[in-house]
C-alpha cells in the first residue's frame, strides 16, 4: 500500500494537539516553555544593555535569573528605549502566563467538581449495605435500611443506577427523609457493567440488594446484573451476600444460577400477592408481618455467648433481664422455643429479650434474639433496650 508523505508541519501540528489533549498539566507545562523561552532572552538582553552589570559572565548570568524571577515587577527597568521595551515585555508575558495558569487551574477543579457530581468515583466503605437498580422499591428499601442503622456509629448505603446522580439524591431526600449517621451514597452508571459495579466496592460491602426497575424487561435485566455482579467478584476469596428480586417466576431460574448459591432470589410479585390474601382471610396478620419484617421496634439478632455453653436453652431463657430468647441456630438450622433440656453447644446461637443498657449477661454461644429499637452492640446506649445476640465483637444479622 502507497504511503502518503505528510509535511512536517502538519505532524508537528498533530503531536502539539496530541500533547493539548492530556489535560491541564500538559497546558501549564507548554505555557512554562513558551513563557521561559520570552523571558529569559529578554532578560539576558536587560543585563547586556545596562552599563552598571558587573563583567564576569557568571555574574551576568546569575542577574538575568534574577531578572527572570522578577518578571512581574512592572517598570523596573529604566534608561534607553530597548531595556524599557524588554521590561514591558517581561511584564506582560508573565501577566499572560498568570491569568492563563489560573484559569487551567479554574478549568481543572470545575471538570473535576462536574466529574463528582457525575458520580463516578469509587466508594470506600466497610460493611456497606449496595442497592443496584431503581425503581419505586428503592425508597422502603432504603428506608429500612436507614432504620436497620440508625442506632450504629457509621453505616452507608451505596445506590448505583443509570440515572444522574443529583436526581438520585434529590428523590432520595424527598421520600426518605432525615437518615441520622447514615450516609446514601449515590454513583451513576449502567448496573450490567462490571467495570461500573466496582464503583461501590461491593467486595467490601454487607449485602447486595437488586431491584428490577419499572420496565418491561427488569427481570432480564437483573440476570444481567448478577451476571456482572459475579464477574466483578471473581477474583474475590469472600463475597457478600446477594439477595435480588424478580417479578416473573420464569426468570427466577436464570437469576439463581447468575447470583450463585450465596444468592437469594425472591419473587416480588408473588409474594407480596400472597401476603395480600393471607391479611384479607387473617384481619390482624398484616401487622403480624411488619412487626416481623420491618426494623421499627423489636428486630432478630444473632449473637455468640460463650457462658452458655453446654448450658439447657432454659438457662437462656432466664440470662437476659430485659431480652427474650426466642431460639438457637445450629448450622443453617434454625430452632424456634426448642425444649428447655436442648444443649447448647459452642457453634450454636441462642436468644434473648428486650435488653436493657450495657451488656446481656454472658451466656455462651451464638444467640438470636429480638431488640426492641437497639442493635447489639458492646455498649449500649442507657434507656434503650433490645432483643439482641451476642458475637463477642462480631454481630450476624438475621
Amino acid at each position: 500500500m502507497a504511503q502518503r508523505r505528510t509535511p512536517f508541519g502538519d505532524r508537528a501540528r498533530y503531536w502539539f494537539d496530541s500533547t493539548l489533549t492530556r489535560g491541564a498539566s500538559a497546558l501549564v507545562g507548554w505555557m512554562a516553555l513558551v513563557c521561559l523561552a520570552i523571558v529569559v532572552p529578554a532578560s539576558a538582553v536587560l543585563v547586556w544593555t545596562d552599563p552598571e552589570a558587573p563583567a564576569p559572565l557568571t555574574d551576568r548570568l546569575a542577574q538575568v535569573w534574577r531578572h527572570t524571577g522578577e518578571t512581574l515587577r512592572l517598570g523596573g527597568a529604566t534608561g534607553t528605549p530597548l531595556r524599557v521595551t524588554m521590561s514591558v515585555l517581561l511584564a506582560l508575558v508573565a501577566l499572560l502566563y498568570v491569568s492563563t495558569l489560573v484559569g487551567l487551574i479554574t478549568t481543572a477543579l470545575t471538570e473535576r467538581l462536574t466529574d463528582l457530581r457525575r458520580g463516578r468515583s469509587t466508594v470506600l466503605e466497610q460493611g456497606h449495605a449496595v442497592v443496584l437498580g431503581w425503581s419505586e422499591q428503592v425508597f422502603t428499601v432504603v428506608s429500612e435500611l436507614v432504620a436497620a442503622g440508625a442506632n450504629q456509629r457509621r453505616t452507608a448505603v451505596a445506590v448505583l443506577a443509570d440515572r444522574d446522580k443529583t436526581a438520585m439524591e434529590e428523590a432520595l431526600s424527598t421520600k426518605v427523609g432525615p437518615v441520622g449517621r447514615t450516609r446514601l451514597i449515590c454513583r451513576s452508571g449502567p448496573t450490567t457493567d462490571p467495570a461500573v459495579l466496582t464503583l461501590t466496592s461491593p467486595a467490601t460491602a454487607g449485602v447486595v440488594l437488586v431491584l428490577p426497575h419499572d420496565e418491561p424487561d427488569a427481570d432480564a435485566e437483573v440476570v444481567k446484573t448478577l451476571l456482572a455482579l459475579r464477574a466483578a467478584l471473581a477474583a474475590e476469596t469472600t463475597r457478600p451476600p446477594v439477595v435480588a428480586a424478580v417479578r416473573d417466576d420464569r426468570y427466577r431460574l436464570a437469576a439463581s444460577l447468575a447470583a450463585g448459591p450465596g444468592g437469594v432470589i425472591l419473587e416480588s410479585d408473588t409474594v407480596t400477592a400472597r401476603l395480600i390474601v393471607q391479611a384479607a382471610r387473617r384481619p390482624g396478620l398484616s401487622l403480624v408481618h411488619q412487626e416481623l419484617l420491618d426494623f421499627a421496634g423489636d428486630e432478630f439478632y444473632l449473637v455468640t455467648e460463650p457462658t452458655l455453653t453446654g448450658r439447657p436453652f432454659g438457662d437462656a431463657l432466664l440470662s437476659y433481664p430485659t431480652s427474650s430468647v426466642v431460639g438457637i441456630v445450629r448450622g443453617d438450622t434454625s430452632l424456634l422455643n426448642p425444649p428447655p433440656q436442648t444443649p447448647i453447644a459452642p457453634t450454636t446461637c441462642s436468644s434473648s429479650s428486650p435488653v436493657t443498657t450495657t451488656r446481656p449477661g454472658r451466656p455462651t454461644a451464638r444467640s438470636w434474639s429480638r431488640s426492641r429499637r437497639s442493635r447489639p452492640a458492646l455498649r449500649r446506649p442507657r434507656g434503650r433496650s433490645g432483643f439482641s445476640c451476642w458475637a463477642g465483637i462480631a454481630e450476624r444479622r438475621s
